[in-house]
């Protein structure tokens, strides 16, 4: 029981107080699925963000869990071209 005890204090330690919303979660997420590292431009957070409010959150579910399940090698060239088939649709 301790060790569950003591695993559960550190996934709280490890919580970024900046990610307040789900959608923040989800860019969090994606650029970690990704290794993006960028603090400006492409593949930054606030990069990241505009293009997810735009698809909104079961958009960005649904484009990540098919990246998850594809296995693709060039996984980040395949999620942004389904966002930029998402975006011409709308």
């Amino acid at each position: 029981m301790e060790d569950l005890n003591l695993s559960l204090s550190e996934i709280k330690q490890r919580k970024n107080p900046h990610l307040h919303s789900e959608l923040h979660l989800l860019v969090d997420e994606a650029r970690i699925l990704f290794k993006e590292t960028a603090k400006k431009g492409p593949g930054s957070f606030g990069f990241y963000l505009g293009f997810f409010k735009r698809l909104g959150i079961n958009k960005v579910k649904q484009l990540l869990a098919e990246i998850k399940e594809s296995k693709d090698p060039n996984s980040v060239k395949l999620f942004w071209w389904k966002v930029k088939q998402e975006l011409s649709r709308k």
